[in-house]
């Protein structure tokens, strides 16, 4: 997901640029980069904090059920990847790709610049907001699939079998 950050600020930067005369304001290319700057730390922070709840469920989950190491990846993977992970990744990298193209085509005129810039840096910001949310929502659905089924007693997981 950084890496995608990474590289949508790349292709973005190259269409803020300023235009010879032209005022400089609040929709500069450094507010582009924060924008994907905090977003960027956003993700990373909540990735980590959810990663080692994450992992600890998991490693709960694997004691709790006597798994064996070798099935460990098989049996984590349905807590991992299912339809709703697959459409947020797939909402999410959508969202990515959309963001290089901010702008669209042609120029604009030099008094029309500023408004441009500012409008593609809100787009981006509202780009960015559905990513962060995206991963909220995947990291709940993913952690709320591993306390469903922890909170569950064994015996009345065994009884339905």
């Amino acid at each position: 997901m950084r890496v995608q950050l990474g590289a949508a600020i790349i292709f973005l930067l190259p269409q803020t640029g300023f235009a010879q005369g032209q005022a400089q304001g609040a929709c500069e290319q450094a507010a582009f980069a924060a924008v994907v700057s905090d977003a960027s730390g956003m993700l990373a922070a909540m990735n980590e904090d959810n990663k080692k709840a994450f992992q600890a469920r998991l490693a709960a989950l694997k004691a709790r059920e006597g798994w064996a190491d070798g099935d460990y990846a098989a049996r984590a993977t349905p807590f991992v990847k299912d339809s709703t992970t697959v459409a947020l990744d797939e909402n999410n990298k959508a969202l990515l790709e959309k963001v290089p193209l901010l702008g669209g085509a042609g120029q604009a005129a030099p008094e029309q610049l500023a408004a441009r810039r500012c409008a593609m840096l809100d787009e981006l910001r509202g780009l960015m907001g559905k990513v962060v949310e995206n991963t909220k929502a995947k990291w709940a659905h993913m952690l709320g699939k591993l306390d469903a089924v922890l909170t569950t007693p064994r015996e009345a997981k065994t009884a339905g079998r």
